[in-house]
């Protein structure tokens, strides 16, 4: 896709990919009459078939701003799916040779860091490092159908930093993908995420590209033995290279490989005596997607595989990772009744080897809990799911199914999907939970024709359940969903759901399995007319818990266009949660025999988050533009009524103090620091001691990018980058004084100039 506007400003998508940056040029004219574009778009910056004669699809479309209005030159209506399917045809193109297109981008970046954190009294201190390097990236069109993409030694440092989050889960945070080279061209590795009406959060992700040149995995080593360590920020990647096309047959082809280096951090002991820890290993990691077209593209059917293989040298990597990690699957996905009705299934395996203790810590993960006691799973029907503790090896399997009517009037879908026990794709994909079967369904209207009082109206209702291998039920819900756009162009959407107990075999993480209590809420998002130049996006959300816990959340955006090349944008975000059953440790305990020999502690929690993005984007030409995003996060949680279940399977709990047992503050200099807890007063019970988990975080993340395209395809970047944040203890949230501490904290600025120079050969 490619756009543009009277001023002349280039926008390019590929597939829905804003990351694609194609060479090609753009002129405009405005005049009395209206306004004219002469587009040159190189043969060499486009995928086709060596045939001589073309025939090309093409969609052409108009977007009337002041209007709210969409023109299309091959048309298709509002409750229709639209994409390829509906492009209108282009013929008479004839062409004599294939064009031959290589091209090279090598880069220089010079990186200068002001570290305000940085320990004076580390025998590593260097408050002032700075470094100079060089790489590259190559593109090669082996031939009209297919495309070569390399790197050596990328940078990535005019990438947006990711926001800050308080994550009190077991689960991992996901951040999407910004690095361009990963981004590009990565819509060909979609697999297993056909989505849904609502509640359309899961899908079987197995290439989460994030995981190549992340932070080295093994950072964790380098403490126990050390007071002082310098550690990589990111593993190395040293090459990578990416082969995308697609054949004149239909045959769709993506494979990536990328090789990333070993990492050894500086390690300095209480004496000062100093070593290396391996903190990350010699890894390649692949990823292979084929999809073939049938019946003019109503019918595809493709695989994917992906694979990791570590060299493992050092015994604490070898305990820590995996050796090597395998996943792939099958899916289909078919389309009938001119696109309104859809079908996709997806199956896939896992396999994951290496020393037993890195296999073992995979059983124990968050994901699974195979250590759990009241666990009855022994196996999935493929594969072992018992617990072995000296195991080198975990098998397991996923599928996922949904047929959806997507077109006309009246809309439904249904939906499923199973994960094995032992799935494990976290090496290379993203995963919160195995365990796990689900399904669901909803059913509903959409009308776009307009009546007196809106545009278009959506109304659906829907319902989902989950269980676990055990036969657990884990999930259970129905909700109800509706969207409209008023007249004035305003749009409305109201949700409400109500969740119903269930059980829940990752609340006391690795414990048994404990009953959670049901809870109802809703959301209500109000968005104003986008043409206007001010535009305001508010929602809030609420959810009541029937033990009387409750959450809220309100949000506002607020988009500005001082002018057609300006563009400010404020989010403001605020949210309070008042828990009732907050996770916070487990201690051994042989007279507790109802949980198998521990306790389990949890506590009512109070926390509250404010946040604020900030973007401001400017266009000075179509060439040079300058992008900022600044992102404060005051964050509080107060733990208070600590407490245990009072058995399993059951929604009772006892409050340590009140209803069971005593417990005492412990402090130091007024400050309250932990906890000690007698369970059973005068009982045979020993007692036991944890640290305060309330805390007050502060922090503040922030880019700014200056972007300079000095001639066609060859680019200069100029950017800063600085974060700050700290932490208080047993404090609630405070916003004019979290913000004078947050302001006085010594930040880490970083400062970088990249050059890249486009040689097309």
């Amino acid at each position: 896709t490619f756009s543009v506007d009277p001023a002349g400003w280039r926008g390019d998508f590929n597939d829905g990919d804003a990351s694609w940056d194609p060479v090609w040029e753009v002129a405009t004219s405005v005049d009395s009459a209206g306004w004219t574009s002469e587009i040159r778009i190189p043969f060499s910056q486009l995928q086709f078939p060596s045939d001589s004669a073309q025939t090309w699809g093409l969609e052409l479309v108009r977007l009337t701003h002041r209007d709210h209005e969409t023109d299309l030159w091959s048309f298709y209506g509002l409750d229709q799916s639209g994409g390829p399917a509906f492009y209108g045809t282009l013929r008479g193109i004839h062409l004599g040779r294939e064009p031959l297109h290589a091209e090279i981008l090598p880069y220089v970046t010079t990186r200068m860091e002001r570290l305000g954190h940085a320990d004076p009294n580390s025998p590593f201190f260097d408050p002032h490092p700075t470094r100079l390097r060089v790489g590259g990236d190559l593109e090669y069109l082996v031939n009209s159908s297919f495309t070569l993409s390399a790197t050596v030694n990328p940078d990535f440092g005019q990438v947006e930093v990711d926001p800050a989050v308080v994550n009190l889960t077991q689960f991992e945070t996901y951040f999407s993908e910004k690095r361009p080279f990963f981004v590009q061209g990565s819509n060909v590795f979609d697999f297993g995420s056909p989505g849904c009406n609502i509640n359309c959060g899961l899908g079987l992700d197995l290439f989460y590209s994030r995981r190549i040149g992340a932070r080295p995995p093994g950072w964790t080593l380098a403490f126990p033995e050390g007071r002082w360590a310098d550690i990589p920020d990111n593993t190395t990647i040293l090459g990578a290279a990416k082969l995308t096309g697609r054949t004149p047959g239909g045959t769709t082809v993506g494979v990536l490989d990328a090789v990333t280096g070993s990492e050894t951090a500086r390690v300095a002991r209480a004496d000062s005596s100093t070593f290396r820890q391996p903190v990350a290993p010699l890894t390649n990691d692949f990823v292979g997607r084929v999809k073939q077209d049938l019946d003019g593209g109503n019918l595809v059917i493709g695989g994917l595989f992906t694979s990791v293989d570590r060299h493992l040298r050092d015994p604490g990597l070898a305990g820590l990772l995996p050796s090597s990690s395998r996943a792939g699957g099958a899916d289909v996905r078919y389309y009938w009744g001119g696109h309104d009705y859809f079908f996709y299934a997806a199956l896939t395996a896992s396999r994951v080897t290496g020393d037993s203790a890195s296999i073992l810590r995979l059983q124990r993960a968050s994901a699974r809990y195979f250590q759990r006691p009241d666990r009855t799973t022994t196996g999935d029907g493929l594969f072992s799911a018992a617990y072995r503790p000296g195991a080198t090896a975990l098998d397991g399997y996923a599928a996922i199914f949904r047929v959806a009517k997507q077109g006309g009037s009246w809309l439904w879908d249904l939906n499923g999907m199973a994960e094995s026990p032992g799935y494990a794709i976290d090496d290379l994909g993203f995963q919160r939970e195995a365990d796990k079967l689900w399904v669901n369904g909803s059913v509903g209207r959409q009308l776009n024709t307009p009546t007196s009082w809106y545009r278009s109206l959506v109304a659906m209702v829907e319902a989902d359940h989950t269980w676990n291998y055990d036969g657990d039920p884990t999930a259970s819900t129905v909700s109800v969903y509706s969207s409209l756009q008023l007249l004035d162009y305003w749009n409305v959407v109201l949700f409400a759901q109500r969740a119903f107990p269930a059980r829940s075999d990752r609340l006391t993480r690795g414990g048994p399995v404990v009953r959670t209590t049901g809870s109802t809420g809703g959301q209500v998002a109000v968005s104003t007319d986008s043409r206007k130049a001010l535009t305001l996006d508010g929602s809030f959300t609420y959810n009541h818990d029937d033990d009387g816990g409750y959450s809220s959340e309100v949000g506002l955006s607020a988009s500005f266009r001082p002018s057609p090349n300006v563009q400010v944008s404020l989010g403001p975000q605020y949210s309070y949660v008042d828990s009732h059953t907050q996770y916070v440790t487990s201690v051994a305990d042989p007279t507790a025999t109802a949980f198998y020999g521990h306790r389990y502690v949890f506590s009512h929690l109070s926390e509250k988050q404010l946040s604020m993005e900030t973007r401001v984007n400017v266009t000075f030409t179509p060439d040079l533009s300058f992008e900022l995003f600044l992102q404060p996060l005051l964050a509080s949680g107060r733990y208070h009524a600590f407490e245990e279940f009072a058995a399993p399977r059951r929604e009772t709990k006892r409050v340590f103090g009140r209803d069971v047992g005593t417990i005492r503050s412990l402090t130091r200099d007024g400050t309250v620091t932990g906890y000690q807890v007698d369970p059973d007063g005068s009982g045979p019970a020993s007692s036991f001691a944890f640290a305060n988990p309330s805390f007050d975080s502060r922090s503040l993340r922030g880019t700014a990018v200056l972007r300079w395209e000095w001639r066609p395809g060859s680019t200069a970047y100029l950017v800063w980058t600085q974060t700050r944040g700290g932490t208080a203890r047993d404090r609630s949230l405070a916003v004019g004084h979290d913000l004078d501490a947050l302001v006085n904290i010594p930040p880490d600025n970083t400062f970088e100039l990249k050059i890249s120079y486009w040689l097309p050969l």
